[in-house]
């Protein structure tokens, strides 16, 4: 219920000794955690014994009409969800307090708006607003004499007024760039938390308001304390990076109880908050951007019932982004489970994946894979694979980056979901070669002519040794070395002979056939494309849009994209983000719902969570947007407009002030699919090269070894 507009009378009742003439700083009351003090808490137990039972969602209620947000805090006081937002009125610019709130255990809302005045200070705007241990408001209001804080009741009832004092005596209503945070407990002991960026822990100290100081709880390391509660018997539960822990601080032992990622915890939060609901279980509250998501939280175990199995072949690698998609399916409404399953341990990878494999082929198996781009060529050509066609809509696949559906693409059949991608190209010198794109053969006369390079071909500033030279010329190249098709190979020829000979005059091996790897850091790749000291060099681009202007500042006007060898087109590539594809079982009984899971992977507002590896042409046009008061363009973390996010710092710009954007969507849009190039063929060429790189055998004895292995391969698959 929305309360009266309240005018509230100044009386001057200092806040816990703020202001006061001739106070005791709080470092020298006694009890402040002096550096050093503190200890580190002991390793974090490996255990996970609570599970979702329950998700709910909040909405809190946009400003009303002639208000604008002027800045919005999240708190959780008691059982209550609170949003704090500074609004101010458009006509006169006149401030006032939104607080809705919403009570757990009573399954009620309540708003009360809140408009300070102190006599004396009529030009006193509110600045910002916060809750203290007591569940109380805490107001920061400014005039031309400086800073108040006001200290009310929810109804706007004064309770002590006073000059903005030190942080250190007063851990309320803190500047958002604060690193400390401050927990009130139920049993009435409040816990400051300081975050050190710079050795990455956070610093943990019990708090006395009374006497404004501090004694030590203990450090943290590597952990960044979003939320805390406390139970019946003392235990310490907090919030982390990642995971809910109790922390029994008596015997100093830590049981980790809750994964956010791996349960489909959405790991973007403007706040957090920990709350014991009548049952005994933990309501986790994640609220952002007006949106307050509930996490009901049990000890038991869910009833075993129909899931989708999801097994991943390539182990944990690259499977972050589907995987939190997945945890939290159910919660986006898929009507049937998903579960990960794979085999973490490398040595027993490839035992697993036999495994999986004989369950497909006795028409069983997994409902979902994430293979190889082999696995996939062999299971479509098997009959064991779904076209995707129809489970991916036709207004998603209209917008999708062209070359990511042919990655997906074995014999015309859509049989591959790629859901986060990357980019391959080289750049050279513009001395070295002017042109748009070169061919192999071009690439070579660039590399022969001259014998005095500093580093001829480098890969993100690593000199390249002959068989590295020999993968890329070779398998990223638009070459004709074999014939799938025909089921044949001309690897005997002169022209490979050649590629060997060159590979290994410019590679990096020492005379004894030791490779000396030779590395330079950014500066030292910019000076050997400036100097032209460098042939090419390959780039790897992940980031987007970040990464790609980044790479266009340093290149400047004395270099260029050429892309890889290529007779025609860009030269550029697109591959997976992981070097994995999302197939389906053939025999699945979830199409319908595993097309819903696809398009949750290939939603719009998602895709902004790929941490640059969005697969979406409209995603990557709008994830840019120009900041005025910053004067530069910047990657937005969420499609959310109203309340902008920002990851990453600004992004480079052009010489004439623009960004990259056209440039790059022009980039991504002439990326072709990365060859595929089946790896038995890599594996003898790289086998049978090597040899001659060492000096223990000529090119063309080695080119007539790889010829019959090739060619003897090739009749095998025909």
């Amino acid at each position: 219920m929305k309360g009266m507009v309240l005018s509230v009378l100044f009386f001057c009742v200092l806040l816990a000794g703020c202001g006061a003439e001739g106070a005791e700083p709080a470092r020298q009351q006694g009890g402040l955690v002096q550096e050093g003090e503190a200890e580190a808490v002991g390793e974090v137990l490996p255990t996970q014994p609570l599970y979702i039972k329950d998700v709910r969602t909040l909405h809190f209620e946009e400003p009303e009409e002639g208000y604008r947000d002027g800045g919005t805090r999240y708190r959780i006081s008691g059982s209550q969800i609170c949003m704090l937002r500074v609004e101010s009125r458009e006509a006169d610019g006149a401030t006032r307090l939104c607080l809705q709130a919403y009570d757990t255990k009573e399954d009620k809302w309540t708003q009360h708006i809140l408009a300070p005045h102190i006599p004396e200070h009529e030009n006193c705007r509110l600045v910002s607003a916060d809750l203290t241990a007591e569940g109380e408001l805490s107001l920061k209001m400014k005039d031309e004499d400086g800073f108040w804080l006001v200290r009310t009741d929810w109804e706007g009832n004064i309770l002590g007024a006073a000059e903005a004092c030190s942080q250190s005596l007063y851990p309320w209503n803190l500047d958002p760039w604060d690193g400390t945070r401050s927990f009130a407990l139920s049993d009435g002991r409040v816990v400051l938390s300081r975050y050190d960026e710079a050795e990455q822990k956070s610093v943990l100290t019990w708090f006395d308001e009374e006497r404004g100081g501090e004694s030590s709880l203990g450090v943290l390391q590597d952990d960044f304390v979003n939320a805390m509660l406390t139970d019946e018997e003392g235990a310490l539960y907090y919030l982390g990076g990642n995971s809910l822990v109790r922390w029994d601080t008596e015997n100093n032992t830590r049981e980790e109880l809750f994964e956010l990622y791996e349960n489909g915890v959405d790991p973007g939060a403007e706040a957090s908050g920990l709350i014991w609901n009548e049952q005994g279980e933990i309501l986790l509250c994640r609220l952002r951007q007006g949106k307050g998501t509930i996490y009901v939280l049990t000890d038991e175990e869910p009833p075993v019932r129909e899931q989708i199995r999801l097994s991943s072949l390539l182990g944990e690698a690259g499977t972050d982004f589907f995987r939190r998609q997945a945890a939290a399916f159910t919660q986006n409404g898929g009507e049937v489970p998903i579960s990960l399953e794979l085999e973490s341990r490398e040595a027993y990878q490839e035992d697993y994946r036999d495994r999986v494999m004989a369950e497909l082929a006795a028409g069983k198996g997994p409902d979902v894979l994430f293979v190889t781009r082999e696995d996939m060529t062999l299971m479509q050509k098997k009959g064991m694979l779904c076209d995707l066609s129809d489970m991916i809509p036709q207004e998603t696949r209209d917008v999708l980056i062209p070359g990511v559906l042919e990655l997906g693409t074995v014999n015309g059949q859509l049989v591959g979901l790629v859901p986060e991608a990357h980019f391959e190209t080289m750049v050279t010198p513009v001395q070295i070669w002017e042109g748009d794109g070169w061919n192999l053969e071009e690439l070579l006369e660039a590399l022969e002519s001259r014998e005095d390079w500093e580093c001829p071909v480098n890969q993100s500033g690593v000199w390249l040794d002959g068989l590295s030279m020999v993968y890329f010329l070779l398998f990223y190249a638009d070459t004709s070395f074999w014939d799938l098709e025909q089921g044949t190979c001309r690897f005997d020829s002169q022209e490979f002979v050649h590629i060997l000979e060159v590979c290994k005059k410019y590679g990096s091996e020492s005379s004894a056939g030791q490779t000396a790897e030779v590395r330079y850091d950014r500066d030292g790749r910019s000076r050997l494309l400036r100097e032209g000291e460098t042939a090419a060099e390959i780039l790897h681009l992940y980031g987007g849009l970040e990464s790609y202007s980044s790479e266009r500042e340093r290149l400047g006007e004395h270099s260029h994209i050429v892309g890889f060898p290529a007779e025609s087109g860009s030269g550029n590539y697109v591959d997976t983000y992981s070097l994995g594809y999302l197939v389906v079982n053939a025999r699945t009984q979830h199409r319908e719902e595993i097309s819903r899971y696809f398009s949750l992977l290939l939603d719009y507002d998602n895709q902004f969570k790929t941490n640059g590896g969005c697969v979406r042409m409209d995603v990557i046009r709008d994830s840019v947007v120009y900041v005025q008061w910053r004067d530069g363009y910047y990657m937005l973390a969420s499609s959310d407009m109203e309340n902008r996010q920002y990851k990453g710092g600004e992004i480079a710009q052009n010489a004439d002030g623009s960004s990259c954007l056209e440039e790059y969507l022009a980039f991504v849009e002439s990326c072709k699919p990365v060859p595929c190039v089946p790896e038995q063929i890599r594996r003898i060429v790289m086998e049978e090269a090597r040899p001659f790189m060492e000096g223990r055998k000529e090119a063309a004895e080695a080119a007539e070894i790889i010829q019959r292995r090739v060619q003897l391969y090739l009749n095998e698959i025909k």
